[in-house]
């Protein structure tokens, strides 16, 4: 699993606990957290070369750490998901996208950037891979807004999507009950595109 994490700016994975990656990891999967370019803490020049890049080299980047993973024989090139949240959401939506060829499925939770040359919802009838998304209803950094576009454009496209909205949920599921929901849909939803085993 590519699990490309959020900001995109100022953000970086870092060694520290992550519950969704401790999830997937306890489901058998190996999980690469890319730090791509625009990562914080890499330096100036490292945080420069990812502007205008959203889409572009920093989608690079996630292909590269993929590429990575196979080389290094950890990684079955025709077995690979990508998932994320927040900016990881747009990247793992786009990463299906602009790649089918490269992942299996995808998972986002929440969606968002409007840029249309690198949009999801502006270029959803290009999905050919299953894609899961989930969205909190009360999210105040990506809007609702933005989940229900990329619903409308894909039933305007005859795209399927398997989708989850938690009414009562924000940017980052708080609430036990959604989170337990959110990981038997992650869970069920790898079993049946992607399974470990």
């Amino acid at each position: 699993i590519i699990f490309p994490h959020g900001g995109a700016f100022g953000v970086r994975d870092t060694p520290d606990f992550n519950r969704d990656v401790q999830f997937l990891a306890d489901r058998g999967y190996a999980v690469l957290q890319p730090n791509y370019r625009g990562s914080s803490s890499y330096g100036e020049a490292f945080h420069l070369a990812g502007e205008g890049e959203i889409g572009r080299k920093m989608q690079d980047d996630l292909d590269d750490g993929m590429d990575w993973l196979v080389e290094q024989g950890i990684a079955d090139r025709t077995r690979v998901c990508i998932y994320g949240a927040s900016y990881g959401g747009y990247a793992a939506i786009w990463g299906l996208i602009r790649n089918p060829e490269r992942y299996r499925c995808g998972i986002s939770y929440d969606d968002d950037f409007d840029l249309d040359a690198v949009s999801p919802a502006e270029t959803i009838e290009r999905l050919q891979r299953p894609l899961l998304v989930g969205q909190g209803k009360r999210d105040r950094v990506v809007p609702e807004a933005q989940f229900d576009l990329l619903v409308k454009r894909a039933e305007k496209a005859d795209i399927k999507l398997e989708t989850k909205l938690y009414a009562n949920d924000g940017h980052d599921l708080v609430i036990r009950k959604n989170q337990q929901d959110w990981y038997k849909t992650l869970e069920s939803f790898l079993r049946k595109y992607n399974p470990a085993f």
